[in-house]
């Protein structure tokens, strides 16, 4: 089997916007990823053959390139043998105004770029095949970014604060006081995580929570230490919510990596 990654810096300009963009290219066996919950946006720009995308409970897809929302759930993702595709991760709020719709229509769910973007997202998917270099496809890409933000709504300076504290806090942000420091209800405050986010506040923190506490174990935290400092109630919550959100046991969660071959 043979493999590549190229990793791009997007435009400082995006920096509120785009966390990352990487190149993959696999050739070997088909292979299957278990992809967990996170709190980015993916924008998948294929080049080869597709991909078979299965979110808890739906039937498979069979997709080209394709965008996925936020899931508070594992998703496996795979592919025949052979994979060639660009991925742009965007920050939720980053996504609300690229790609124009409430973020609560892609919430656990994985749908053609051609579905949000339009005529616009088959453009830059055929532009980019038609590029041979990276650096100049991760151009490209900024350049795309930039000219979709020229006309993109503000981002919701609420959202976007009470989001900032869950961030900074590891999830562990009490919901009811962020939403009575804005004067908001805390329906009021759900529904604008549903479309500037795309799933509640509460889920949001949750999955803030298991990313911190992901990255304490992947560094070789004790399973009690990693419940303690990411404000679990003991190990058996950890262990429970690892479950839930990577559809694997803390163990192989700390000796893989986020795209963990699915068994």
């Amino acid at each position: 089997m043979t493999s590549g990654v190229a990793v791009g810096t997007p435009d400082p300009s995006l920096r509120a916007v785009v966390l990352r963009y990487e190149g993959f290219t696999s050739r070997g066996a088909p292979v299957t990823f278990r992809e967990t919950a996170a709190t980015f946006v993916p924008v998948i720009i294929d080049l080869d053959a597709g991909w078979t995308v299965s979110h808890r409970d739906d039937a498979p897809l069979r997709l080209r390139s394709f965008v996925a929302g936020l899931t508070a759930a594992p998703v496996l993702v795979g592919h025949g043998g052979s994979a060639h595709c660009l991925q742009i991760d965007l920050t939720p709020l980053g996504a609300r105004r690229i790609l124009g719709l409430p973020l609560c229509e892609l919430a656990n769910r994985s749908v053609p770029i051609e579905a949000v973007l339009g005529p616009a997202g088959a453009m830059l998917v055929q532009r980019i095949g038609e590029t041979p270099r990276w650096q100049d496809r991760f151009a490209l890409v900024d350049a795309m970014l930039m000219r979709r933000l020229s006309d993109a709504p503000d981002t919701d300076r609420g959202v976007a604060w009470s989001l900032a504290r869950i961030t900074a806090s590891g999830g562990r942000a009490a919901i009811g006081p962020l939403a009575a420091e804005l004067g908001w209800s805390h329906r009021r405050l759900i529904s604008r995580y549903r479309d500037a986010v795309g799933l509640p506040p509460k889920t949001v923190a949750r999955i803030v929570r298991f990313e911190r506490a992901a990255e304490r174990l992947r560094g070789g935290a004790e399973l009690s230490a990693a419940a303690a400092e990411c404000g679990y109630f003991d190990q058996a919550h950890l262990c429970r919510e690892v479950r839930d959100l990577a559809g694997v046991t803390p163990a192989e969660l700390r000796v893989n990596s986020v795209q963990d071959p699915a068994s």
